[in-house]
């Protein structure tokens, strides 16, 4: 689905920024902008904070993540 060489980590959502993006938390306390995987079958709005999801990380950019769910 993604570029092969990122990972996944699962984080818990601290609030929306904008309509296409949140504040996510890592277990290590890390918090990345997340962005709603453009093949995923759930919308933004679904996602309410206090709920945990799947983010995806390229290598490249750990500062932006892609939601999975």
């Amino acid at each position: 689905m993604c570029d092969p060489d990122g990972f996944e980590g699962r984080g818990v959502v601290l609030s929306k920024i904008a309509d296409d993006r949140l504040w996510v938390e890592m277990p290590n306390g890390h918090r990345v902008v997340a962005v709603n995987a453009k093949k995923s079958k759930f919308e933004l709005s679904e996602i309410q904070p206090g709920d945990k999801v799947a983010v995806f990380f390229s290598p490249s950019d750990m500062a932006r993540g892609t939601i999975l769910k």
